[in-house]
């Protein structure tokens, strides 16, 4: 089945983490592996930056590999760049699972002469057709990226199944940073065959990185072994960039039988990551736009840094949910969405991730959209605290990963009253109003 890529864009999250930047971070990522043919394969196919900018002129960039080459290249407004990367788990931007831990020669630093903006964009498991199963990709947050106290969020991945993967990757800026990571409940298996037995502790020079991935264990225990690194705590003592989410991994509890494995495994799984920004530019009053999928899959995740933090659902004044300690979340489920829209206000800021469903082509025998928990994604969520900018301009070839090119939608969150247009054109969808706040509404494309 091929994926239906979705797109959710915020104006007002622009100038909140300054994704339009001179200098943007790329820690490298890891990928899941799946049986082909009674082999074990990487899930990750061909990957891809993209990089553009609103300046009209050339703006000279760098791209620069880490522990290798640094290509320079032009952009302008008119002509965004894409960069191919490779194929598969061991590239520039990959690193196979089984290799985690302490990383010297892997990621990307993207410097400019001028405001750029850049996305990391991937294909994965093709199928016998030649088609992609799955599909995600990275916003770089530019230097709002760093920080020194993340927390990390990643799909559910409620089931056992061992084809679930939840990662994270933090890459230093400087010499001698000293990372910790803790949060993780001891016994936790990591994907080399490591325990979590209490915090790591790991010195990162500049340019390194340290790559940590839970995989699921069939074993029975209600608890499943990846879903353990939500939460977690990365803190280090100078600036750091940090990558977190799934390369497989579900929101699905629903299972069916794997031809290939002879076994039961959840009915969807998709790839599901984000750039991830420090504690001081979360906040507590976000919101979310709901996208194609079951309730169950269209999923927020809130993360509390402070302890007593208490959750508001569209305006209401009655607290949802138990009030969070730190490191606790709280996963809301689709159908506390209004109108497609979910408002949340909360005591204390909190991490913000928000998983979404598509839609796959036809019907269902009932009449009803197909909308498998196959099409996942996840990303991070900007809160409303911030300035608004009124341009955004340009995300290049929004509808493309490399040659190929998908389906899907535009959702934008503006004031109220706002002339909204898009490539130069008043807008002609109807707005749609926020519950619980009157100063927003959403338009969907």
């Amino acid at each position: 089945m091929k994926k239906i890529l979705l797109f959710l864009f915020v104006l007002l999250s622009i100038s909140c983490f300054a994704q339009f930047s001179k200098t943007h971070y790329i820690p490298p990522l890891t990928s899941q592996t799946t049986l082909v043919q009674g082999q074990d394969m990487p899930l990750v196919e061909d990957q891809y930056l993209y990089i553009s900018t609103p300046n009209t002129a050339d703006v000279t960039v760098k791209i620069i590999e880490i522990g290798g080459a640094t290509i320079t290249k032009t952009v302008k407004n008119a002509t965004p760049i894409r960069h191919d990367i490779g194929v598969g788990n061991n590239t520039q931007l990959f690193t196979p699972k089984t290799a985690i831990g302490k990383i010297s020669n892997k990621g990307y630093i993207i410097e400019a002469e001028d405001l750029v903006y850049v996305s990391v964009r991937v294909n994965a498991s093709r199928n016998g057709n030649g088609s992609y199963n799955h599909a995600g990709g990275i916003v770089s947050k530019g230097n709002s990226a760093l920080g020194t106290v993340f927390r990390l969020g990643a799909m559910l991945n409620p089931l056992y199944d061992t084809s679930l993967l939840n990662f994270a990757s933090v890459l230093a800026t400087e010499n001698d940073t000293e990372i910790i990571i803790s949060n993780i409940p001891r016994g936790t298996l990591f994907s080399d065959g490591t325990t979590f037995t209490g915090p790591i502790k790991v010195i990162l020079d500049k340019d390194e990185s340290y790559v940590l991935a839970l995989e699921n264990i069939a074993d029975g225990n209600p608890i499943s072994n990846s879903s353990k690194m939500i939460g977690a705590l990365v803190t280090s003592d100078k600036p750091v960039a940090v990558n977190s989410g799934s390369f497989g991994g579900s929101n699905s509890s629903r299972l069916v039988l794997d031809p290939d494995r002879g076994i039961l495994v959840p009915a969807g799984r998709d790839l599901g990551f984000d750039q991830i920004v420090d504690f001081d530019k979360t906040g507590t009053e976000y919101i979310f736009v709901k996208g194609l999928g079951t309730d169950e899959i269209e999923r927020v995740l809130l993360i509390a840094q402070n302890p007593n933090t208490i959750v508001y659902l569209n305006g209401s004044t009655t607290p949802f949910g138990a009030p969070l300690n730190a490191g606790e979340f709280i996963a809301i489920d689709g159908s506390q969405f209004v109108n497609g829209n979910l408002y949340v206000t909360t005591s204390q800021k909190v991490f913000a991730y928000q998983s979404i469903g598509g839609l796959a082509p036809g019907f269902l025998p009932d009449g009803r959209p197909n909308s498998p928990p196959a099409n996942q994604n996840l990303f991070f969520v900007p809160p409303l605290n911030c300035s608004t900018p009124n341009t955004v301009d340009n995300i290049p070839l929004i509808q493309s990963i490399g040659d190929t090119n998908f389906n899907g939608g535009l959702n934008i969150v503006t004031e109220a009253g706002a002339l909204v247009k898009i490539n130069g054109n008043d807008i002609t969808a109807p707005a749609f109003a926020i519950a619980g706040n009157p100063n927003f509404v959403r338009y969907t494309i």
